[in-house]
C-alpha cells in the first residue's frame, strides 16, 4: 500500500533491481546480505556488500534518479521497503534523515578508497591494503584476532579490487601460508593486525624502490 512499509523476501542469487532501472523505493535489510554492483561494458565491480541493518536505494526516493547500480541477494534475504511517499513524510519529524545523510557520506568515502585501491600497481599490495583498511574500520576485536565479517569468496573480493578471481585466490592463499590471515566459518580473521600492517609497509617499500 502506498505510503506504508512492507516486506519482500529474496532467494540467494536473486536480482532485486538492475543498473538503470527506474525506482521509487528504498530498502532496509532485516536479515541476509545484498551485493551492490556496477557495470561498465563487460566489467562488473562490486561496490559494497550490505548486511542486516544497512539500507540502500535511497537516491531513488530522494531525487527519483534511475538505479545507479544493481542489487543482488548473496543469501536468503528479507527486506523492509519504504516508498517515496512514506520516506518524504518522515523527513519532517524523523531523525532518519540524519542517518541517511551520514550513510551517504560514508559510502562516498568508501567509494573514494576503492578508487585508491584500484590505482595501486602491485596486486598483492592492493589486496592487503584493502583488507587492512576494512579491519581498521569495521573489524571486530576477538581473542582470535580481528574478524572481518564479509563474503570472502574470490570473485567478490576480486571484484572489490579489480582483479580476476583466480589471481585473488593466489594472493589469499599466500597470505594464509604466511599466517597473516585465517578463514573460519565464512569469516576472515587477522590474528595480528600489527603483523599484516608491517607486511603492508614492507611490500609498499619494496614496490617503491623496485625498478
Amino acid at each position: 500500500m502506498a505510503g506504508q512499509e512492507f516486506e519482500r523476501s529474496l532467494k540467494a542469487g536473486e536480482l532485486l533491481f538492475k543498473q538503470g532501472d527506474a525506482g521509487n523505493e528504498m530498502f532496509l535489510i532485516r536479515s541476509g546480505k545484498i551485493k551492490i554492483t556496477r557495470s561498465a561494458g563487460s566489467i562488473e565491480k562490486t561496490l559494497a556488500v550490505l548486511k542486516e541493518g544497512d539500507f540502500f536505494g535511497e537516491m531513488a526516493v530522494i531525487d527519483g534518479s534511475p538505479r545507479s547500480a544493481a542489487a543482488t541477494a548473496i543469501e536468503e534475504t528479507k527486506l523492509m521497503i519504504v516508498d517515496r511517499e512514506a520516506f518524504n513524510s518522515q523527513l519532517k519529524n524523523n531523525p532518519m534523515i540524519a542517518y541517511v545523510l551520514e550513510t551517504m557520506s560514508r559510502r562516498l568515502r568508501e567509494t573514494n578508497k576503492q578508487v585508491e585501491f584500484l590505482l595501486i600497481r602491485d596486486e598483492m599490495r592492493r589486496v592487503v591494503a584493502m583488507l587492512v583498511s576494512m579491519a581498521k574500520e569495521r573489524g571486530a576485536n576477538t581473542p582470535d584476532g580481528v574478524v572481518i565479517d564479509f563474503p570472502y569468496d574470490y570473485a567478490t573480493l576480486g571484484g572489490m579490487v579489480g582483479m580476476e578471481a583466480f589471481k585473488t585466490e593466489e594472493i589469499i592463499k599466500k597470505l594464509l601460508g604466511l599466517n597473516l590471515i585465517k578463514i573460519e566459518d565464512r569469516k576472515l580473521i587477522m590474528p595480528s593486525l600489527n603483523d599484516i600492517d608491517e607486511y603492508l609497509r614492507y611490500i609498499t617499500l619494496k614496490e617503491k624502490f623496485s625498478s
